[in-house]
């Protein structure tokens, strides 16, 4: 087996492999559990090495190197790259969970489980 590629993202070796496997090629991900478990040794085993047999290595780096379909992904309107990324979160939900967290909106009150009344909690108070 010969080594042809290294990953430091365990996704991307996944679907370098199932590519190669699509295609027949017999494969195998080494170190890809050591960098799974701890994500910070991957730069100290060297990434996930991803092996094929020595009969299938030229083919395998062909197979790797062509350009991805670009069919039904999203494309830039402007420049017309398939590099392109949606955002997780826009800047008014961030600002709203930043909001959040500095201003609760919750104050202190306290359920009565009998009347299913509720009262503001006052720490201060004497009891009469």
């Amino acid at each position: 087996m010969k080594v042809i590629a290294t990953y430091h993202n365990p996704d991307e070796a996944h679907l370098a492999a199932s590519v190669l496997e699509g295609n027949g090629i017999a494969v195998e991900l080494r170190d890809i559990e050591i960098v799974e478990a701890i994500q910070i040794y991957a730069d100290a085993v060297g990434g996930i090495k991803l092996a094929v047999p020595d009969a299938d290595e030229d083919r395998s780096r062909e197979i790797l190197e062509l350009p991805p379909a670009s069919e039904g992904l999203l494309t830039c309107p402007y420049c017309g790259s398939g590099n392109v990324k949606m955002r997780e979160l826009n800047l008014i939900t961030a600002m709203s969970i930043i909001i959040g967290f500095l201003l609760p909106l919750s104050t202190k009150k306290v359920d009565c489980l009998d009347c299913k009344k509720s009262f503001p909690l006052k720490l201060n108070a004497k009891p009469e």
